[in-house]
């Protein structure tokens, strides 16, 4: 099917004589150019409503009061659209012909001139150079919808970008949040997050590339084994605030204080879980003695909600190092 619809590349016509309709009808099919007659310019109109490459008109019905119908149509459509409008003149030399052709582009815009007595292949190379002003009309339609649902989908992914922001903000910035520095620091994990998303057209991200580009700076010592998995935005954001976490808790408390300590993170997908989930762990070894914090603050409540999971998160805190796992689940 054309772009624009099955009827998009046709001409349509309407002419006083119907001699000059049969002609053009020949001239055109014979360049494989389908075309409809119309007895009236209301009927135009409404053949215009299915669709149209071009229109074919006679001088004389563009000078009379009943191409009324056609202007109406013209001044009323779409932004994207200027339909080409071909009128078939007398002689262009005759007196007042340019305040003539001038009144025509005012009242009926996109419109070609073509002198009688004309030879076929200069109708058919108007018509076709018509055709392809058109079909970059029906591009621009196509353009203008895809501007429209990215626009609208950004003004969402914006809003629960903010969302997210401003969750972050109140949890970090009360007591027991980590303050100013942390508020940054999860920020940052954020955009992290957010430049993978906006590499690719369906806004997704690998669970891999999204765990080392927030793991980059936390040195050599975390080694990381998992299947590619693409997660959808807000499964993204959710784990690069989780793992962020992880890391700095590390860095400050755990395996990651120690030279000889390690961090082994691994993932896999749950296929029997219905819907699908990720496994996804997180283990410490080689560093001090791990013990339950006395008190738990927006770090915790992150790792416990921030990816939404099948069951609540597991802690462990034992002598050997410190350990973390959850089942996400993963939308489809």
């Amino acid at each position: 099917m054309p772009l624009g619809g099955a009827e998009s590349g046709r001409a349509i016509i309407l002419t006083t004589r119907l001699a000059d309709s049969q002609v053009a009808v020949r001239v055109l099919n014979e360049a494989g150019i389908a075309s409809s007659v119309c007895g009236d310019a209301a009927q135009l109109v409404r053949e215009l409503s299915f669709g149209a490459g071009f229109v074919v008109i006679t001088e004389d019905i563009a000078t009379q009061d009943r191409i009324g119908p056609l202007q109406r149509w013209v001044l009323e459509q779409p932004a994207w659209s200027d339909i080409p409008i071909i009128v078939l003149t007398g002689r262009i030399d005759q007196p007042g012909r340019t305040l003539a052709a001038q009144q025509l582009h005012e009242a009926l815009g996109n419109v070609t001139l073509l002198e009688r007595p004309f030879h076929p292949t200069t109708l058919i190379s108007v018509a076709h150079a018509a055709l392809r002003s058109r079909r970059r009309q029906y591009e621009a339609r196509e353009l203008i919808g895809r501007y429209e649902l990215l626009a609208r989908e950004l003004q969402h992914r914006t809003k629960n970008l903010l969302a997210v922001v401003l969750s972050i903000a109140a949890g970090s910035l009360k007591d027991g949040g980590g303050g100013n520095e942390a508020f940054v620091s999860r920020l940052h994990a954020l955009a992290k997050a957010q430049d993978l998303l906006t590499e690719r057209e369906d806004q997704s991200a690998l669970l891999e590339d999204v765990i080392k580009i927030v793991l980059a700076g936390f040195g050599d010592r975390i080694t990381l084994q998992g299947p590619q998995i693409y997660l959808k935005p807000s499964m993204a954001q959710g784990f690069a605030l989780v793992v962020h976490e992880l890391a700095t808790n590390s860095a400050k408390h755990g395996a990651l204080t120690s030279p000889s300590g390690t961090v082994a993170v691994r993932w896999s997908l749950l296929d029997e879980a219905t819907p699908v989930a990720i496994d996804f762990s997180w283990q410490e070894r080689g560093g001090p003695p791990a013990q339950q914090p006395t008190h738990r603050g927006f770090g915790s409540l992150l790792l416990k909600s921030a990816v939404a999971s099948v069951s609540p998160p597991r802690f462990e805190y034992a002598p050997e190092g410190f350990a973390y796992s959850l089942n996400a689940t993963l939308p489809k």
